[in-house]
């Protein structure tokens, strides 16, 4: 399978798993936390929203700098090293736990947890145009990310680990879920 194809069928799987979570789930159950230390379902969907924000941002920069400077090339690419380590680490089960870095963490307190999933809808359909804005440019050889930060990847491998990024805060808000069903 083509990696666009795979990414496209992980976008599809993400909506599906995204609605399942919040079926049933009322604007209280969405922002409870099911304990103080632990994050939300709406809290989980915030954090994607604002990590896509982030990424997507620099991913549209190498995207366009791929066009702009003639970057052509056809698949596979390959992850790199790092590319690699950083789809394992964000791959659930998570392996261990990693605080949320400041800028990406989700707000204290959720206003309104619909809006929060309809954002998280709208931020699925960014990712298939970036996908798309993507095809001809040889994702291997370009970086995206800031310069020293060690979350700089290709990115061929920025793709992915953003999908397993999200996998893994979805398995988190079916676990709260499931806790808070468990509770009821």
């Amino acid at each position: 399978m083509q990696a666009a194809d795979q990414l496209a069928k992980d976008l599809d799987d993400i909506r599906r798993r995204a609605k399942e979570v919040v079926a049933g789930m009322t604007p209280e159950q969405m922002t409870r936390r099911p304990d103080p230390a632990k994050w939300s379902i709406a809290e989980c969907l915030e954090h994607l929203n604002i990590t896509a924000g982030v990424v997507q941002r620099f991913m549209a920069q190498g995207i366009e700098r791929g066009k702009r400077d003639q970057i052509l090339g056809r698949p596979p690419f390959s992850l790199g090293p790092k590319g690699r380590l950083l789809i394992w680490i964000a791959e659930p089960p998570p392996k261990f736990r990693m605080p949320a870095p400041k800028s990406v963490a989700p707000p204290v307190k959720i206003q309104d947890s619909s809006q929060v999933f309809a954002d998280f809808l709208r931020v699925q359909d960014d990712w298939a145009r970036l996908m798309k804005d993507a095809e001809g440019i040889d994702l291997g050889r370009i970086s995206v990310g800031p310069r020293f930060s060690p979350f700089r990847c290709r990115l061929s491998a920025a793709f992915p680990w953003m999908m397993a990024h999200q996998r893994r805060h979805l398995l988190q808000a079916e676990n709260v879920k499931k806790a808070l069903q468990g509770a009821a």
